[in-house]
């Protein structure tokens, strides 16, 4: 569809210097434009269970990446391929993989090129809350994403997790405070999604519920079904389908039929797709289609057919919500014209594209049915990387500015390499740094080849003055083959691709890749090549804890250097030596249990692990203030110290009418500076704080000062979080000049008064303790047990869904929904099982920390 898609308004074509060329065959540019517009990055994201990987699993069998579809189950998948994955059947790690599709809506006659093959790649990620860090950094380099729900159960707690982080605006998918960050020019996207109510073949299932449950749990999403099920039941039918076969419908009330789901109806398209009865295999699983419309005059092929009525009234459902969110559909809508289906597909790009609406399709992965049309629906929906915005950069350069008009670094039309590394695994036998380091990197503009010299670049931190690029060199490239890691035999990644890079020994997650230096003039290379960082993936703090024992200081050793390699790979990972000890922090007890499970099989190491502790927090529920100036007065070394600070602590985490039991997200302090100070300061009130942290080191003073103070709260010695300090005045007797001859003088008075100040106000403060949110699925007979457990933990139950009685085993199981603290639920996997005769079931997903009801 993409001549069809020239009338849509291309990002790319604000840059008037490649739209001359655009149009002539014969240039390189064309040829490059056509590539790009056939790519497709893509992320499969879903809830625990609802069926992702086995979704993929059978796109590659039908490209033809693999000879048989493998199964979770039996442990033989390509994108699950770590032991752990396989054993405990679920993802932990993501994994790519790259396959062509030969696009079927994409032929001559229908507004579509000659071209009917995308290059697609696909990204597994993990649907566990343990491992969210893996969506985070694949959130920042994908185009698109595909949404797998499952049809029993709606939106599930990490769907809405998931949600979160494909559609906020920013790399840092951790920002509490997201809705107070101004949008900016280039900003990294939400990503474009369709949803994919999979397991149709699952005894409960209702596909009006799933959509509902869609619109009313996903802020923003605005569900419209392209398809609709087609089910084989005891009514008998004549005419162009089967006997018995039916069709559901997208209403709340109308799709919960019973039976074999056979097929689907494509909506757009008017055609039915109907798989073959049984068990077969999955490759061989060929559908058969049926037009339900005459190809030139429209009309129904049986009008008295009730499957061709139900599409009809789908169709015309989808053209009036479809009509809220395209202009050219509200005309046609409003003028009662029906739009032919190549309109109706490029207005329901233009809607996926802009976000407006999430396109819904439908099928049975397991089964193999409806994964042909979901691959031609990403191909038709999805965006392709001419279709996104440049990602966002920070120059490390002064004076460097980017012309009016011109492609930006980071266009894929731009030469200049720009690439980011997302993900890094260790692997033995490969990569060349001696650890097996292989770097997994998104290419936005160039292209990268093997034997290339590079520069990487590290997100500066705060207050750091210079980042010095670290010169490497690509040993070689892998194909993106899940577990499969082949050489990439043309040794070359372009512009909009994503490439797996062997032989970068310091490259981490986060990290940017530009061209390295060459001979010549280096003016000239500055020019043409300069110095641009982006901004880096944001790891979720974490909120659990364990101690890590060894039998003898060489497995200590051997300890701390595999933990090095893990969390390289995984940021969330957090290790700290205490005492002669060593602590490891995680996203929860899976989180943890994997890496002591990696630390045995690939490393070796035999770990005790002690009893897990939850990472507790402190912050104020209101304002405090300094009783004036807090004075500071000591003599080091023959040296009289003295500086006065008057400072404002505020909590930001809510204001007086919200309720001071509720969760937040924890952010860390804000140290702000008045301009009275400042001016005593002698700072220019003009300069950013930013700016002022790089060139003032009194200004530099004080703000280590308060948040060195704040790292030991005063109740429990637990890191301050979700507060700002105000230092209003400073004051010394010596004046400005003691302050630049000691600078320390001032850090020391700042941490003073924040430690004075909280000391005094010890009833303002208090401990947050991790709170998470809990979905417990069980047998209603079990649901007052359930519940009195829960309130045992100090659970707060918000929802309870009781399952309908009688001869359906699925939709007599209860839901209950609600929050408990962390520490409440440890271990609570063994408890459930008991309480419910082993068929109880729950998932739990950090919701933010909570003032504790416990003296601690």
């Amino acid at each position: 569809m993409l001549r069809a898609a020239a009338k849509i308004p291309r990002r790319c074509c604000r840059y008037k210097s490649s739209v001359a060329t655009i149009e002539d065959p014969a240039s390189a540019l064309s040829a490059e434009i056509k590539r790009l517009r056939h790519i497709r990055n893509v992320g499969v994201f879903a809830h625990v269970d609802a069926g992702k990987t086995t979704v993929t699993e059978r796109m590659l069998a039908l490209a033809g990446i693999v000879h048989r579809a493998g199964s979770v189950d039996e442990g033989n998948t390509v994108t699950d391929w770590l032991p752990a994955e396989r054993e405990r059947g679920i993802t932990i790690q993501s994994a790519a993989i790259s396959f062509q599709w030969d696009w079927h809506n994409n032929r001559k006659g229908d507004d579509y090129e000659a071209n009917d093959s995308v290059s697609i790649s696909l990204i597994d990620n993990p649907g566990h809350v343990d491992f969210s860090v893996e969506v985070n950094r694949t959130v920042a380099v994908l185009d698109g994403a595909v949404l797998v729900v499952d049809a029993v159960a709606g939106v599930q707690a990490q769907t809405e997790t998931v949600w979160r982080a494909m559609t906020r605006p920013s790399l840092n998918n951790h920002n509490p405070v997201e809705h107070k960050v101004e949008r900016q020019d280039h900003a990294h996207e939400p990503l474009p999604c369709l949803a994919m109510v999979n397991k149709m073949d699952k005894e409960g299932c209702h596909f009006g519920n799933a959509i509902a449950s869609l619109r009313q749990k996903l802020p923003g999403a605005n569900p419209i079904p392209i398809q609709i099920p087609l089910f084989r039941s005891s009514s008998t039918q004549a005419g162009i389908f089967p006997y018995g076969v039916v069709a559901a419908s997208a209403n709340d009330d109308g799709g919960g039929l019973s039976g074999e789901f056979v097929g689907l109806v494509d909506l757009v398209h008017m055609r039915a797709v109907l798989w073959p009865e049984g068990n077969n295999v999955v490759e061989n699983c060929v559908p058969q289609t049926i037009q339900l419309l005459q190809p030139v005059t429209h009309e129904a092929v049986d009008p008295n057919c009730s499957v061709t009525q139900q599409a009809l009234r789908a169709r015309s459902n989808l053209i009036e919500l479809l009509a809220d969110c395209d202009e050219e559909i509200a005309e046609l809508f409003l003028a009662e014209e029906e739009p032919d289906n190549a309109t109706l597909r490029m207005a329901l790009r233009r809607a996926t594209l802009s976000r407006k609406a999430l396109p819904v399709v439908t099928g049975a992965a397991l089964r193999g049915k409806g994964i042909e049309p979901l691959l031609d629906a990403i191909a038709d929906l999805l965006p392709s990387p001419l279709d996104r915005l440049p990602p966002a950069l920070v120059s490390l350069e002064q004076g460097h500015n980017e012309k009016p008009g011109s492609i930006t670094v980071g266009h894929p039309l731009h030469s200049q390499v720009l690439a980011f590394a997302f993900k890094v695994v260790h692997m033995k036998g490969r990569g060349g740094s001696g650890d097996g380091r292989v770097v997994f990197a998104r290419v936005y503009s160039g292209e990268l080849r093997e034997r290339d010299c590079l520069r990487v670049l590290s997100p500066p931190s705060p207050g750091e003055r210079t980042v010095v690029p670290r010169i490497e060199r690509i040993g070689s490239m892998l194909e993106l083959a899940g577990g499969r890691f082949d050489r990439l035999e043309s040794g070359v990644c372009r512009s909009g691709e994503v490439c797996a890079l062997v032989g970068l020994k310091s490259v981490v997650t986060g990290d940017t890749i530009l061209m390295g230096p060459e001979k010549g003039n280096k003016k000239q290379q500055k020019k043409n090549n300069p110095l641009v960082c982006l901004a880096g993936v944001a790891a979720p703090k974490p909120v659990l804890k364990v101690r890590l024992e060894t039998d003898s200081t060489e497995q200590q050793t051997a300890l701390l250097d595999a933990l090095a390699l893990l969390t390289v790979e995984d940021p969330s990972l957090v290790v700290e030596e205490v005492e002669s000890s060593t602590l490891l922090g995680g996203l929860g007890e899976l989180h943890i249990e994997v890496t002591l499970d990696r630390l045995k099989r690939e490393f070796g190491i035999n770990v005790r692990a002690g009893s897990p502790s939850v990472s507790y927090r402190e912050t104020i529920i209101d304002d405090m203030e300094t009783a004036g100036l807090c004075n500071f007065d000591k003599t080091i070394g023959g040296i009289r110290m003295q500086t006065a600070v008057h400072l404002l602590l505020e909590p930001t985490w809510g204001d007086e009418s919200e309720d001071e039991s509720a969760c937040m997200l924890l952010s860390e302090p804000i140290v702000a500076v008045s301009d009275h100070a400042k001016t005593y300061l002698g700072l220019d009130l003009e300069s950013s704080d930013e700016d002022l942290m790089l060139r003032s080191e009194l200004f530099k003073s004080v703000v280590q000062g308060c948040q060195g103070a704040m790292r030991r709260g005063p109740l429990s010695s637990y890191s301050m979080v979700n507060l700002k300090c105000t230092v209003l005045d400073i004051e010394a007797e010596e004046g400005l000049s003691s302050l630049q001859a000691m600078p320390g003088s001032l850090r020391a008075a700042s941490a003073n008064a924040v430690a004075t100040v909280l000391s005094e106000n010890r009833s303002l403060c208090t401990v947050l303790e991790p709170t998470m949110s809990i979905e417990v699925s069980l047998p209603n007979d079990y649901v007052g047990t359930v519940l009195s457990d829960l309130s045992s933990r100090r659970g707060n139950v918000a929802d309870i869904l009781v399952g309908e009685t009688g001869t359906n085993r699925v939709a007599s199981k209860a839901l209950v929904r609600g929050e408990v603290p962390l520490v409440g639920i440890l271990g609570y996997s063994n408890s459930l099982r008991s309480l419910t005769g082993g068929e109880g079931a729950f998932t739990a997903e950090y919701k933010g920390h909570s003032p504790t009801s416990i003296s601690l």
